[in-house]
């Protein structure tokens, strides 16, 4: 939290870090999960496990408007829009077992390492994109509120 005056402002309140926080969230799962399917690469009869992504432009839309906003144009947005209430998606992420697309190996194992690794891959460089878009905003508030109460 960051001290604004004498009142305190808790950063997940707002869009964009609460945003920004649960596609980490999301991302973190989708790291443990991909771990889990590089550790059972050997195991007979293992499936990989995938993680479907919580869709979180629809659970802004659904939710109701914090605060109205005054128009002074026709052209303005009309309305701020809160985040999913105590922070929770609507739709959470949940971890699956896909039917396997490729052919499965002697034992059963259905999972293909070199397919995880890009999955890995991918899912840290989001989660390092998450944290610099975090990182921006926060600095960006801090400048803001250091111009304002400075």
């Amino acid at each position: 939290m960051k001290k604004m005056g004498n009142k305190r402002m808790d950063l997940n309140n707002l869009t964009v870090f609460n945003m920004a926080k649960q596609n980490m969230d999301y991302l973190s799962l989708k790291e443990k999960v991909i771990a889990g399917n590089i550790a059972n690469a050997s195991t007979p009869n293992y499936l990989a496990k995938d993680v479907t992504k919580p869709s979180f432009l629809d659970n802004l839309k659904e939710n109701k408007p914090l605060l109205e906003l005054n128009k002074t144009n026709p052209k303005h947005l009309g309305e701020l829009k809160s985040v999913a209430k105590n922070n929770q998606l609507k739709n959470m992420a949940v971890v699956y077992t896909p039917k396997p697309s490729d052919a499965l190996t002697i034992d059963g194992n259905g999972v293909i390492l070199e397919d995880q690794m890009n999955k890995a891959s991918k899912a840290s460089s989001e989660y390092k994109r998450m944290i610099t878009i975090y990182n921006s905003y926060k600095k960006m508030l801090s400048t803001a509120n250091t111009k304002i109460n400075g």
